[in-house]
């Protein structure tokens, strides 16, 4: 066994076809099907753009007879097929391909390894065992327990939550008294992005929390939170995530809350505009966290539900639930899906569009004023247009998932007064 002081470019090494991870193959190709399809080579491909190599794991090779420099993977296939897969896409299953492709281009792939080079299978062998048979009575790696990954993994869960706290007590929200034993029910909530969006908490520095709402409407939904927390009903450490993405939607629509967002402002800064200061003079802003859903709102669900229609209720209810960035075509559809639905139930014929039965006129008599219009009708331009493409074009989608949010705020006006439109048909 010997460690190379030199690291092994991965066109030297080749996919083992007799790794214990399926049967004897015959070709890398195989290999290659097999470990996308089984094994999770995928995942590990987009892991290792994100954050590269794991630094404390070198692989094994073991050389390959007659020829110079020419190695077999005896450990790290996996990581071996996702690396030559984002350095050549086109080896990868046709429905893996493009993604390949692209994840290639986000961050350019390690091309190297840092290796240790065994003679042969039987000198591996024993550290192998070590590395893939469980603890083995202490012999092997033994995994952390549940109690232990919490300890390490929740450290910064743990750490939000404390400054949060601490800054409701600060602010005279919540007294030292009251908050002994909310810190985990806190936890539970702020790790739901649902509710962190809701709030308009950004996270992004754990001992530094901000907030991207004005000063005053983040104090009014966090009063409301703390009350809660404090008495034990509404917030309690029972509640699922289903429990407190129900519990956080209604805060937006909170007496004196609006739809505004700023730029992430420290909950220690002492004015609102005021960004902490140091000696090297102002920070530099930090960029808003990206709306994960589309913004719910309390009374469009609430008039929905009076209305009683089910199929609207549960398209409102998945628009605003399927993660928006990463599912943006999806939603696009759900929202043009929503407004046909909508616009049928006031009256809409099936030789009308929905842009058109939302004619100027028509939103004349739903309140949109002269000044409003032109927002509201290139936001149902949008809506439609984008819905229609996303929907039928073999390659054009919509995938700006901050214009379909904003979209659906600017229609909320509009949307109720449909509802309220559809209610009144006989």
């Amino acid at each position: 066994m010997r460690i190379l002081a030199d690291p092994v470019s991965i066109g030297r090494i080749f996919l083992d076809l007799k790794n214990p991870r399926h049967t004897e193959l015959a070709t890398e190709d195989e290999v290659i099907e097999y470990l996308c399809e089984k094994e999770d080579v995928w995942t590990l491909a987009r892991d290792i753009t994100r954050v590269g190599l794991n630094p404390l794991e070198r692989v094994a090779l073991i050389p390959i007879k007659g020829q110079k420099d020419a190695y077999t993977m005896a450990e790290g296939n996996r990581r071996l097929c996702a690396l030559k897969l984002l350095a050549d896409p086109d080896r990868a299953p046709a429905r893996l391909r493009k993604g390949f492709t692209d994840l290639a281009k986000q961050r350019t792939p390690p091309k190297t390894f840092a290796a240790v080079v065994f003679d042969d299978e039987e000198e591996v062998r024993p550290w192998l065992e070590r590395m893939h048979n469980g603890a083995d009575d202490g012999r092997g790696r033994k995994p952390w327990n549940a109690e232990q990954k919490q300890r390490y993994s929740g450290s910064n869960k743990n750490k939000v939550a404390q400054s949060f706290l601490d800054y409701a007590e600060a602010a005279g929200l919540i007294s030292a008294e009251d908050r002994k034993g909310k810190l985990t029910t806190v936890q539970r909530f702020l790790g739901i992005d649902v509710f962190r969006e809701a709030m308009g908490l950004d996270q992004a520095n754990p001992e530094d929390l901000a907030r991207t709402r004005p000063k005053a409407e983040f104090e009014t939904i966090a009063r409301r939170f703390i009350r809660d927390l404090v008495k034990g009903e509404d917030v309690n450490s029972r509640m699922n995530k289903p429990d407190i993405i129900k519990y956080a939607r209604p805060l937006g629509s909170l007496p004196g809350v609006s739809a505004t967002r700023i730029e992430p402002e420290s909950l220690s800064a002492p004015n609102e505009g005021e960004q902490k200061k140091t000696r090297a003079g102002r920070k530099h802003p930090r960029k808003p966290e990206k709306l994960r859903h589309i913004q719910y709102a309390d009374e469009i669900a609430s008039a929905l539900k009076g209305y009683g229609n089910y199929k609207l209720e549960s398209l409102y209810h998945s628009i605003c639930t399927v993660e928006l960035e990463h599912h943006t075509p999806l939603v696009c559809v759900g929202v043009w899906s929503f407004f046909e639905t909508l616009t049928a139930c006031a009256g809409r014929n099936g030789q009308t569009s929905f842009l058109d039965f939302m004619s100027k006129s028509r939103l004349g008599q739903y309140g949109v004023t002269q000044g409003a219009m032109p927002g509201v009708r290139h936001a149902l331009t949008r809506v439609s247009e984008y819905g229609n493409v996303t929907k039928h074009d073999p390659v054009a989608a919509t995938f700006n998932a901050d214009q379909l949010n904003n979209d659906m705020i600017t229609l909320k006006a509009v949307i109720l007064k449909c509802i309220e439109d559809a209610a009144s048909k006989p």
